[in-house]
């Protein structure tokens, strides 16, 4: 026989955040390919949602490339869906402020990190402006630049930013 505490009880499934992330739209060729805002430096547990958006995007991601002072939690590789990703740590030729993601068939994409403890709005001026096409600036050039152009310089059809959320994840009060 299990007993319950009345706390076991009425606690309610925690819902996974959403997915924060901003690509470059296809055309000229961009310094990055975008930007990804995770919710922590956990990367084991923040990478795979991350990769399971992509690979339906860019093609199977085979590896990631990070500097591991940037990250907790590191693993050598990650489960993500049906496969894993080999992740490689650099101490000082990865820019810290960024992902690289290898995908077998297709190349390479590089994504500022925009820092788990960004405000929202700071938070979007760096995604806007890591997704802008042909930008040219490097992730640590945005991240030191605390004039990043507003949004609103971008036309809205060239962003692209999706926010959805975790894949078994309960919907948030506010969506009905």
């Amino acid at each position: 026989m299990s007993t319950y505490t009345r706390a076991a009880l009425s606690a309610a499934p925690q819902a996974r955040p959403s997915l924060r992330l901003a690509l470059t739209p296809d055309g000229p060729r961009s310094r990055l390919s975008g930007a990804w805002w995770p919710h922590s430096r956990n990367l084991s547990e923040q990478l795979p949602e991350l990769i399971a958006e992509l690979d339906g995007v860019w093609g199977r991601i085979t590896r990631a490339a990070i500097q591991d002072t940037a990250w907790t939690q590191l693993s050598h590789s990650v489960p993500a869906g049906t496969h894993d990703v080999r992740v490689n740590w650099y101490d000082h030729s990865q820019d810290p402020d960024a992902i690289t993601l290898f995908s077998y068939r297709i190349g390479e994409w590089e994504l500022l990190v925009v820092p788990p403890e960004s405000s929202p709005w700071r938070a979007k001026q760096l995604m806007t402006a890591a997704a802008r096409p042909n930008n040219q600036r490097s992730a640590r050039a945005l991240l030191a630049d605390g004039s990043t152009p507003p949004a609103a310089t971008v036309p809205r059809d060239h962003l692209h930013i999706r926010t959805r959320r975790a894949r078994n994840a309960e919907p948030a009060a506010s969506e009905g």
